[in-house]
């Protein structure tokens, strides 16, 4: 006899049904955007109830925002180059092509694409889970201590500029920049930026 989808649902638990709902949530917030993933839709895309829902996260948000933190890969530093330049393409590299891409990417890509509609999960997204993992800071800090950049130039901007442009190339295309954008970025953007800020730290004697 065929099982039941009732019963299939009340044997799937723990990380398994957590799995499945982070899913749900991805795809959704991919696919309609997070004005319409609704807990109901979710749910339903989840196979399984609202109970567990509810039940694991107080509102949609914190479940989204537990789906995004949860799928994200690590974003440690790449290994040191030895060179500020070919760890920032790395970086951007690897931002690119296993967070972007994925389907994480893509539920943040969304996101960030209905930033005006919803800020305040946006920027939550941004605040609390994408710039405390974003590995350029440790990248710049490292290339301070070889004495490669000075250490004013890393400044918030600087920092964030190189995720931002893969951001808006992905929202503006519909997937993330090639290997000649990401260079572009780093060479005509992101260099002359650190160059720019160690100039100015040594004419004011920083």
């Amino acid at each position: 006899m065929a099982e039941s989808t009732t019963d299939a649902r009340r044997r799937r638990r723990g990380d398994e049904l957590v799995r499945a709902i982070h899913d749900a949530v991805l795809v959704e917030l991919s696919e309609v955007g997070y004005g319409r993933a609704t807990m109901e839709r979710i749910a339903e895309r989840a196979g399984c109830g609202k109970m567990p829902l509810y039940r694991r996260w107080r509102s949609r948000d914190d479940l989204v925002l537990d789906a995004v933190e949860r799928n994200l890969p690590v974003l440690a530093p790449p290994a040191d180059t030895g060179g500020v330049r070919t760890d920032l393409l790395s970086v951007l590299e690897h931002l690119s092509e296993r967070v972007l891409a994925a389907p994480v990417g893509a539920a943040i890509t969304s996101l960030v694409g209905e930033g005006r509609r919803h800020p305040a999960i946006t920027a939550a997204i941004r605040e609390r889970i994408l710039e405390p993992t974003s590995p350029v800071p440790a990248v710049l800090r490292r290339a301070a201590e070889r004495g490669e950049i000075a250490a004013e130039a890393i400044t918030p901007q600087v920092c964030t500029v190189g995720p931002s442009m893969l951001m808006t190339h992905t929202l503006l295309e519909g997937a993330p920049p090639g290997a000649a954008e990401r260079i572009a970025i780093v060479d005509r953007v992101l260099m002359p930026a650190l160059t720019a800020g160690a100039a100015t730290a040594r004419a004011t004697g920083g």
